[in-house]
């Protein structure tokens, strides 16, 4: 049918008004075939120019991973526990990073609680390419859940520190670790929000708290193991998982 407009319109006769009656005269354009066509391919094209900067962003992580993992480091500490009266052994795997404090000195960058409890002859480290080794000694403090573990350098490469206090919100960030003993898993994320403090950690009491929290999968397995930004530098170290068990 044809469509129709009602319009008031004023008459010239005083205090008098009408209603007037007018036809639409145009109607509604039908896109043709090759419009339709011609509309699809630029959506394509819009597409790959979005997927090709999302591969960059891809092909960014990956070269990331690529370089940091080689400095990260497998941990396993043998520990014994008095448990119940009883004294009981256990293994408790977590992550490192190899950092380099001078010219001739390396040192793992861990969580205390990966190693609290084992000495240096009960802490194993793996590389990626399967190198295990000792450390020679064990630093730690309490007070902010912090570990260092000097090694003798096993042609492993050190990685670089970054600056945490230039790190955004939304920024993303990469975590490399030992989820539920995978060695070397590599996760991808963003920056959820900074100064994260009083958080209870269960049997874990940690005094000086200012925590990033990140969307990046972090499980046990993790603790110790570097956050990284996307130049490949080190700018915090996984401590937790928040869960509601």
């Amino acid at each position: 049918f044809t469509p129709w407009t009602v319009a008031h319109g004023q008459d010239t006769r005083t205090n008098q008004h009408s209603v007037s009656i007018r036809q639409q005269t145009s109607a509604p354009t039908v896109p043709s075939g090759a419009t339709l066509n011609a509309e699809r391919e630029r959506l394509y094209n819009e597409l790959a120019e979005e997927l090709a900067a999302f591969n960059r962003l891809g092909n960014l992580v990956r070269r990331v991973s690529t370089l940091v993992k080689p400095s990260v480091i497998h941990i396993e500490a043998h520990k014994t526990e008095e448990r119940g009266g009883t004294r009981e052994s256990y293994d408790e795997a977590g992550s490192g990073v190899v950092l380099q404090f001078s010219n001739d000195e390396y040192w793992v960058l861990t969580n205390r609680h990966v190693v609290e409890g084992a000495k240096p002859g009960e802490i194993l480290l793996r590389s990626s390419s399967g190198t295990e080794f000792y450390p020679e000694k064990v630093l730690s403090d309490a007070s902010t859940d912090v570990a260092v573990m000097k090694i003798k350098q096993p042609v492993i490469p050190a990685a670089r520190l970054g600056d945490s206090s230039g790190v955004s919100i939304g920024d993303f960030v990469i975590a490399i670790g030992s989820p539920f003993g995978l060695s070397h898993s590599v996760t991808f994320g963003i920056l959820s929000a900074k100064g994260r403090r009083d958080l209870s950690l269960g049997a874990q009491k940690i005094d000086l708290q200012d925590f990033f929290q990140t969307d990046a999968a972090i499980n046990p397995g993790n603790s110790g193991g570097p956050l990284l930004n996307l130049l490949g530098e080190v700018i915090g170290l996984n401590t937790a998982i928040a869960s509601s068990s």
